[in-house]
């Protein structure tokens, strides 16, 4: 209890901390840093259970999926297209900066080709773990690596883009209605449960954002409006999570090893402002930021509390993470896993 009382003083003082001095998402950045940086250059003892974590997901999941709509869910169908052109195209070059990775740190194709293709930290790992010739470490290094170059860069640069202004997307009137409330409770709970049934990652998430886009598309209700306090106390929630996630960072990582995930990442992050730039040229109904924000190749969760702040249209930039996630974990991935088990069985011969 003393280790999380420390931990939850020095999370909350980072984000007032980064709150005033006018940092750019400053709940979830400023715990995130600071935990980080204590955890990697000092003998602090820190601790951050679990549950924070989930709370801070469910938060953040109901918050994406009130900002799905009847006309938000029918205007994704229209946005399939696009959806696959920006997952092929992003998922393409993961592969092909595997085969980069690869050469510059002398990993084995499999490590390589897992810790490129950004399908989620905890995913990636677990599909590394059942492929034989796949170092589990470097995979999560270059995943966690990934996740935290992203979540430091993305931001800051929308900060620079033009977004929307605020409540442009969300309606302006709330009116609370007990009856769909109470039905989304039970869904929720239904879609939580199966989902945690067949192992579907990022369930505390995801459940959230189906059962809010699925009765708000069916009832017409908008269900709930969390007040601002609420979302920034998710926000660190998440961040003291990600700031402690990354262990023994200094003693895994080489020069070498360090120099091939930097360029690996900075080529990814700047391949998708390339997508979003040629996307938002051809379809100039739609703004730069929600295509940048959808082609980030971070993890859903934080690209939904940036295009929060920024200004972005959560529902689209959340429905091509969804759309992304869903190719990765179904399809890419597995045939990544079955191939290279393929190669490996053929070498040993």
């Amino acid at each position: 209890m003393k280790l999380f009382l420390k931990t939850a003083v020095i999370a909350f003082a980072a984000g007032w901390l980064f709150y005033e001095v006018g940092m750019f998402l400053p709940w979830l950045l400023g715990p995130m840093f600071v935990l980080l940086l204590l955890n990697q250059f000092t003998k602090t003892e820190l601790y951050w259970p679990k549950i924070l974590r989930t709370a801070g997901l469910v938060l953040l999941g109901v918050q994406i999926g009130s900002s799905f709509t009847r006309d938000t869910v029918a205007l994704m169908w229209l946005d399939l297209p696009y959806m696959a052109f920006m997952t092929f195209a992003i998922v393409g070059l993961s592969l092909g900066l595997g085969l980069l990775f690869q050469r510059m740190a002398n990993e084995s194709l499999a490590t390589s080709l897992l810790g490129s293709i950004p399908g989620g930290l905890s995913q990636m790992v677990v599909i590394a773990e059942e492929v034989e010739s796949a170092n589990v470490t470097v995979v999560t290094m270059m995943q966690t690596v990934r996740i935290f170059m992203v979540i430091s860069i993305v931001p800051f640069l929308a900060v620079f883009l033009a977004g929307r202004e605020a409540g442009e997307l969300v309606p302006d009137t709330f009116v609370f209605s007990w009856q769909p409330f109470i039905g989304a409770i039970g869904v929720g709970l239904l879609i939580f449960w199966i989902m945690k049934k067949v192992r579907f990652p990022a369930a505390e998430v995801l459940a959230p954002i189906f059962t809010m886009a699925l009765v708000q598309s069916f009832t017409g209700n908008h269900l709930v409006e969390l007040p601002n306090w609420l979302v920034a106390l998710a926000q660190v929630f998440i961040g003291a999570n990600l700031g402690l996630q990354m262990e023994q960072i200094r003693e895994k990582m080489n020069v070498r090893m360090g120099m091939a995930i930097i360029v690996n990442n900075v080529l990814l992050i700047g391949f998708s402002v390339l997508i979003a730039y040629l996307l938002a040229v051809l379809l100039p109904e739609y703004i730069f930021l929600d295509f940048f924000l959808s082609a980030a190749p971070g993890g859903m969760a934080e690209m939904a509390i940036t295009a929060l702040a920024s200004g972005g249209d959560v529902a689209l930039i959340t429905s091509f993470h969804l759309f992304r996630l869903f190719f990765i974990l179904l399809l890419a991935s597995p045939i990544i896993a079955f191939v290279v088990k393929k190669l490996d069985a053929k070498t040993k011969h």
